[in-house]
């Protein structure tokens, strides 16, 4: 035997307006995780203007950035350039698609894949070594003040 719960009741009451914002926010939901996204992808390219972790540490300078100036991670732009967002049915996920994205965010080591050495210019000078430490560089995640930001981003949606 299945249960059923109808719900009748006029337009004023409380709970039919409880259910007619629920209503709206799935309307809406898609609108809130573009909110998110726009949010997530702007506060981790200020990762890379402010120089610093997502838990506010600076960045190891990067050798390009000692020996030229500048910033590290900013040298083409492409990778704070390229961070994008996508929403889901149920969420929003943002990051880059560049294939050295991972490994400027965790760290790595970078080894020749067909030589014995890579070999690289820095500073009008070419280097030739066995491998490279990369150290993380986090500009992908959620800090205290973005979660307090997203959730006012979900409150306006939820609390119309």
């Amino acid at each position: 035997m299945a249960a059923h719960i109808s719900i009748k009741a006029d337009g004023e009451s409380v709970v039919m307006q409880v259910l007619q914002q629920l209503a709206d926010f799935e309307n809406r939901k898609n609108e809130m995780f573009t909110e998110i996204g726009g949010y997530g992808v702007s506060s981790s390219q200020m990762r890379f203007v402010n120089q610093s972790n997502v838990d506010g540490n600076p960045w190891k300078q990067s050798w390009r950035a000692q020996l030229q100036g500048g910033q590290t991670l900013r040298d083409t732009g492409r990778l704070m350039n390229g961070l994008n967002f996508q929403t889901l049915s149920n969420g929003v996920e943002w990051g880059s698609g560049e294939e050295y994205a991972a490994m400027m965010h965790f760290g790595g080591t970078i080894l020749p894949k067909t030589a014995d050495y890579l070999t690289f210019n820095v500073a009008g000078n070419w280097r030739k070594v066995k491998s490279v430490e990369v150290p993380p560089r986090t500009y992908l995640g959620i800090d205290s003040e973005d979660e307090e930001n997203i959730l006012d981003i979900i409150g306006r949606f939820i609390l119309v």
